[in-house]
């Protein structure tokens, strides 16, 4: 067993052991609001706004009162099910943390999501309501998706309340993007989020009773798997993973004065720990972005530079764009001084070039939604008797303080392996996830009691080297991962062959230049049927989400059959041998 303990190379700054506080998570919020009240606590510049979205600490715990007030009025009640459908708004930390001071459980919900994957993960979290936004743009259209889901009576959904542009528009420009359908109208039985701050009062919000182990946020995710489950996270690991991230962070950050950029999404459990919770212990400026892509990536170079960013945590392939971006030199990210990577590995050129460009101290990480998500993190600060963070090509680092970590054999799952062998990475921490939202046979699945500790299985494959670094060399399963997100192929499977002419599919990742890995699809049309790629894809466009659909018609073939196991079982493994061939 790995334990911070017993590495000798262990950052000299990094605590092994923490006292974690027997608080919600929506204190950290309340402590901010305590001791910085007038201090900005977000800020939106947008090129699709013409106004800048800013609260102070006192603003923004005032109006997460006021939604926490309004929620009880109508009737929510500790661990009832509230649902965040949003974009990285104001709205939608202002929702998240009055979900909490509620004493209900945010269901955090990627706000891209087609009907059929927003309707069936509503009913499986059991959410009462629903908070999304009225904008629509050509990958998404989020109130009108709430709208057809809520009307179809399958969910459980009872309100929905609507974060809304318009308040952040000039007068006209509200007026016509209603007009020209790139606003939704309002149904008279939904609720503006402006109109609630409005109507409802700070002092109104619940006084409830938070217990380290209650649930916080349900996220979901394909597990080990590929099939959506609802992550139970707690109050407890949500806090404690915070906790374990800053003290990580080197050189120290400030309270009070820091400045961090929320160019990953807050839904996601990466953009979630290390962007807004992170920001709100710190009592620090965050500085939202709808889309880090926004003006082909300019707007996030203006922003650090505007703003003077301190803490930058998002993926490699968002900091491949900015050391490519054209007018990189024209801009200055010298307050940058510590930024995180992961989701997919990164470079050891790319990060080298970033911190000379930048002077930040960047380091690569790992973890997964089950466990909050940070499990490692490659230095920042120096190992004892050393001067230098030693930084590793390829390594995801060390485990956080108090995370214990295992290296299982493959065939039996039950043998403890060493130096260089590889196997299945097994977590143990105050981090790891209570289990599967109703799901206690997949949960038994991927828990395991081991010395007297309670593991969770990743199903990632790696090792260890003799300094304790570890590594990602496989995936246990076949997912695939598109710029960050994780594609699983059974999901898109399933929903290939739901249509009326597709009689088999098949799903594999094959490289992209832009974005890393992406989708790629196979599929055999029902015997006489008239099939095209182009009616494949527009299939695809509505009823996936963006990242799991084929980037385009090239990757799309239509066979006459594919390679099966005898019983009947797609052969991924001989669709990406071939791939390979190819290429």
């Amino acid at each position: 067993m790995v334990s911070p303990e017993n590495i000798p190379l262990y950052p000299e700054k990094v605590p092994k052991h923490m006292d974690y506080p027997n608080i919600a998570l929506y204190e950290l919020m309340d402590v901010a609001v305590r001791d910085f009240p007038h201090r900005d606590a977000l800020i939106l510049e947008t090129m699709s706004f013409d106004k800048i979205a800013k609260l102070t600490y006192k603003e923004l715990g005032e109006q997460s009162d006021k939604f926490a007030a309004f929620l009880v009025s109508k009737g929510i009640k500790p661990k009832d099910k509230i649902a965040v459908f949003l974009p990285n708004m104001v709205e939608f930390v202002v929702a998240y943390y009055g979900i909490l001071k509620a004493g209900a459980v945010v269901v955090s919900l990627n706000f891209q999501y087609p009907a059929s994957e927003l309707e069936g993960q509503l009913i499986q979290s059991e959410a009462r309501g629903i908070v999304c936004a009225d904008m629509i743009s050509p990958a998404t259209q989020p109130y009108e998706v709430c709208k057809k889901v809520r009307d179809e009576g399958k969910t459980s959904l009872e309100f929905i309340v609507v974060a809304s542009v318009t308040q952040y528009l000039k007068g006209y420009k509200s007026v016509l993007g209603k007009k020209m359908g790139k606003i939704s109208v309002k149904d008279p039985r939904d609720v503006y989020l402006y109109e609630i701050i409005r109507q409802y009062q700070a002092k109104d919000r619940p006084i409830i009773k938070v217990l380290p182990d209650d649930l916080a946020v349900l996220m979901f995710t394909g597990g080990t798997t590929g099939t959506p489950k609802a992550a139970m996270l707690t109050q407890g690991n949500l806090v404690s993973n915070v906790y374990q991230c800053s003290v990580w962070m080197y050189p120290p950050l400030e309270r009070g004065s820091l400045v961090g950029i929320g160019s990953l999404p807050f839904y996601h459990s990466y953009g979630a720990t290390t962007s807004m919770n992170l920001c709100m212990y710190f009592a620090g400026t965050l500085i939202l972005m709808l889309d880090p892509r926004e003006n082909k990536f300019t707007q996030i170079l203006y922003l650090v530079s505007k703003y003077k960013v301190q803490l930058f945590n998002t993926v490699p392939t968002l900091y491949i764009a900015l050391l490519n971006h054209p007018d990189l030199k024209k801009y200055d990210l010298s307050s940058l001084v510590t930024s995180s990577s992961g989701a997919a590995p990164l470079p050891l050129a790319v990060l080298r070039e970033f911190e000379a460009v930048t002077g930040a101290n960047l380091a690569e990480g790992y973890g997964l939604t089950e466990t909050s998500p940070v499990t490692h993190i490659i230095p920042m600060a120096a190992p004892p008797r050393g001067e230098v963070p030693f930084k590793k090509e390829g390594s995801i680092g060390l485990p956080l303080p108090d995370t214990d970590v295992l290296i299982l054999d493959l065939e039996t799952g039950t043998k403890q392996l060493g130096i260089d062998e590889e196997g299945e990475i097994a977590i143990a921490g105050p981090q790891v996830f209570a289990g599967y939202y109703k799901k206690e046979k997949e949960t038994s699945e991927v828990i395991r009691i081991i010395d007297g500790k309670r593991f969770f299985l990743t199903g990632d494959i790696g090792k260890y080297d003799k300094d304790f670094y570890f590594y990602i060399t496989d995936r246990k399963k076949d997912m695939i991962d598109v710029g960050g997100f994780k594609a699983y192929p059974r999901e898109i499977e399933e929903v290939l062959i739901a249509h009326p002419k597709i009689i088999n599919a098949a799903c594999i990742g094959v490289p992209h230049e832009k974005v890393g890995e992406t989708v790629k699809i196979f599929v055999v049309p029902k015997q006489g049927s008239e099939l095209t790629k182009t009616e494949i894809l527009e299939y695809c466009q509505k009823k996936l989400v963006k990242y799991k659909q084929p980037h385009s018609e090239d990757f799309i073939e239509i066979r006459s059959e594919l390679p099966l196991t005898q019983v009947g079982k797609v052969l991924r493994r001989a669709l990406k041998e071939e791939e390979r061939k190819i290429n």
